[in-house]
């Protein structure tokens, strides 16, 4: 079963992306690498629990835009 670990992070993204998305990503860029489930939040056993994104295309365009602006985030792994 998929968890999180020093790889995995589940964000619960509904209607905009948390915060904490670039500290998992700054993260992964200092270690190994990762991959962020959007949309997913951890359940009590770890497991993931689909919440969904209620509008997909705007979360993604925050992303893209938000990993290429240098004021946040230095350099686009």
């Amino acid at each position: 079963m998929l968890k999180e670990c020093e790889t995995v992070a589940f964000k619960s993204v509904i209607n905009e992306l948390p915060e904490s998305v670039w500290e998992t990503y700054s993260s992964f860029a200092n270690t190994e690498g990762g991959i962020i489930y959007l949309g997913v939040k951890e359940d009590v056993d770890g497991s993931p629990i689909y919440v969904g994104v209620n509008d997909v295309d705007k979360i993604l365009k925050e992303f893209w835009t938000s990993i290429n602006n240098p004021k946040k985030v230095n350099y686009n792994l």
